[in-house]
């Protein structure tokens, strides 16, 4: 019977989820801004339409990103530990 073990959890793969994070906080501040002219976390952050929605991109491509990233490494094949 086949079994699939789990893939293992880098340090790489922890930090492309920090950055998942971060992507997730800047999109919502931009996205924010634009429903309800509030911001999030930073004052006067950010401060017009142009730079809300540059700011909701921006959030948006590194989730996309970092998602990507994390989906790559997992996907590898697991290299062969032989201990002698």
């Amino acid at each position: 019977m086949y079994s699939r073990q789990r893939p293992p959890v880098t340090l790489k793969v922890m930090l492309y989820a920090l950055l998942d994070v971060a992507g997730m906080l800047v999109f919502a501040s931009g996205l924010m801004w634009l429903v309800r002219q509030e911001t999030l976390f930073i004052p006067a952050f950010p401060t017009s339409p142009a730079s809300a929605v540059i700011t909701v991109l921006a959030g948006f491509a590194l989730m996309l990103w970092s998602a990507a990233r994390i989906l790559r490494e997992l996907a590898r094949p697991p290299a062969d530990n032989v201990r002698s």
